[in-house]
């Protein structure tokens, strides 16, 4: 039983046998014809295909992100990453950078993109320091490295500053909104204060009131975080296996023959962005 163990046991157990559970359970409700077994559920059970593309950029909610070893041959800086997560029971903000990006494709046309990234140490003031100005952290940690993925909505970017008071092992970390870029919340009906149809007439106004702010405006988040991933650009050929590639039609031999299934992932690099749209 999974109760049995400790948390570290408890999730390397579930890394290495969920993926055949999920597998075999989707598959059993796919052939009682349950509604629950849908397409999407039946792809990701079966995992990607054996093309799995990688890519040194991508532009991701209107931001071009770079990989390090890309922004290395560049004077600007665009693989600086941060994304919130949990830490010992608590949301903190993990800062990385940009490693490479992936793309993997599925069966029914599904894909998914990840992004994959080294983080520092943002969790011990010995290695992040927050004062009143600026925020500091030691670029030589590094921690979390069996958990590099994230997805591309879920990112910010940000840019590390190098840090003149701590040395230059230390970066304070920068966040930037982009220009251009806002996030408008949607409304499904607008709010009326008397019946529909009710007639308004504007009287003649004979004073001018005086106008007083009390309180400081409100600044509401402006990044979207709603995004998939749509590739715009061309990218070089992968290295195809030479297994059999998952498609719709091998569908009746993979719920036949669902022990034997094999998959083999090759990759290809590339330096193109594709774009993530709304």
């Amino acid at each position: 039983m999974l109760g049995n163990g400790n948390t570290l046991d408890i999730a390397k157990r579930q890394r290495k046998e969920f993926p055949q559970w999920f597998k075999r359970h989707v598959f059993e409700l796919r052939k009682q014809g349950s509604p629950e077994a849908t397409n999407e559920l039946w792809s990701l059970a079966n995992g990607p295909g054996p093309i799995i593309s990688t890519y040194s950029g991508c532009i991701s909610n209107g931001v071009r992100f770079l990989t390090s070893e890309r922004d290395n041959r560049h004077t600007t800086q665009n693989s600086g990453v941060v994304v919130e997560g949990e830490h010992e029971a608590q949301t903190i903000n993990f800062y990385g950078f940009l490693t490479k990006v992936w793309e993997m494709d599925y069966l029914f046309g599904h894909r998914v993109v990840l992004f994959q990234c080294e983080w520092y140490n943002s969790g011990c003031s010995r290695f992040f320091r927050v004062d009143a100005h600026c925020s500091s952290i030691d670029v030589r940690s590094r921690w979390y490295k069996d958990d590099p993925f994230i997805f591309p909505s879920q990112v910010q970017q940000v840019f590390y500053i190098a840090d003149t008071k701590l040395g230059e092992h230390r970066k304070v970390v920068e966040r930037i909104h982009r220009r251009g870029i806002w996030n408008v919340p949607e409304t499904n009906s607008f709010e009326t204060s008397g019946p529909p149809n009710e007639v308004f007439q504007q009287g003649i106004t004979t004073e001018v009131p005086t106008i007083v702010i009390e309180d400081p405006p409100i600044i509401s988040s402006l990044w979207r975080n709603d995004i998939e991933p749509a590739i715009i650009s061309e990218k070089e050929p992968a290295i195809i296996s030479e297994e059999e590639d998952h498609s719709d039609e091998y569908e009746e031999d993979l719920m036949a023959d669902l022990d034997d299934e094999e998959e083999e992932e090759n990759h290809s690099d590339s330096d193109d962005d594709f774009d993530i749209e709304a």
